[in-house]
């Protein structure tokens, strides 16, 4: 079994026991507005927070999202990706909770969403959209999922790791198209096959790179390949000075996309 193999099941244990508990018709949104999450004629860089990682482990022993997510804000962050998966990324739906009534941004739940009910879920804590990763779905379930989104209002990030789950995923409609870089099996990055990826993504879906942004230099070179969406965890959750790495990247964005006019 893969990492990926293993996270699903833990989730699908854990879903089973939140089910009996809280069925699905019992959710509910506290939040009546749901924000746009993609700027779609312009860059989105999404500042994402997290605790830690299978490859990496824990980033920080003292976590705060909320204080993190505001320093992303000050940044220049243009939207939120939070973790809410506990057990290998360390994260929680408080988590998510927490941030979206604090900081005036959208929020991305990330989390390894493979049910109806997770999907209701994510609408009930205050999501404004959700990821499906292509690799634990099938074409169904994908095309299903991301309906059933878009029924809730939620916009939704699908992500890809290759050609033929971009292939499958090309119908689907969602508002981004997400390519992580990142190898599932042995956790190596390689953005040539992101950037190779990208030319297939369609104009009106916003190509949202993922994985491997640990530089301003390397957002710009994806820039350069056509995306417009930059997803980045380690290399913010990790720096020194958030606001100022988050601004330095945004700015260098901000510069890239004046000069393309």
């Amino acid at each position: 079994m893969t990492i990926l193999d293993t996270i699903v099941a833990t989730r699908k244990e854990r879903l089973d026991k939140k089910r009996n508990n809280m069925p699905e018709s019992a959710l509910e949104r506290e939040l009546d507005s749901i924000r746009p999450f993609f700027r779609i004629s312009n860059t989105t860089l999404i500042a994402e927070c997290k605790k830690g990682s299978p490859s990496k482990g824990v980033f920080l022993s003292e976590y705060d999202p909320v204080s993190i997510a505001c320093q992303y804000a000050q940044g220049g962050a243009n939207a939120l990706s939070v973790l809410t998966e506990p057990d290998h990324f360390f994260g929680s739906d408080e988590h998510l909770i927490e941030v979206r009534s604090t900081v005036d941004l959208p929020v991305l739940r990330k989390d390894f969403i493979f049910d109806l009910y997770q999907v209701k879920e994510s609408w009930a804590i205050g999501a404004d959209a959700v990821l499906l990763i292509a690799a634990i779905l099938s074409p169904s379930q994908l095309e299903e999922l991301a309906c059933y989104a878009h029924e809730l209002g939620l916009q939704t990030l699908v992500e890809v790791h290759n050609e033929i789950e971009l292939e499958m995923a090309l119908p689907i409609e969602t508002e981004g198209m997400g390519v992580n870089a990142r190898n599932l099996k042995d956790f190596s990055i390689d953005l040539a096959i992101a950037k190779q990826l990208c030319k297939s993504i369609p104009t009106k879906t916003v190509a949202v790179a993922e994985s491997g942004l640990k530089s301003v230099s390397s957002g710009l070179e994806m820039y350069q390949a056509g995306f417009r969406g930059f997803l980045v965890g380690e290399y913010f959750i990790t720096a020194t000075d958030r606001t100022e790495t988050v601004n330095q990247f945004a700015q260098a964005l901000e510069s890239s996309q004046r000069g393309a006019l």
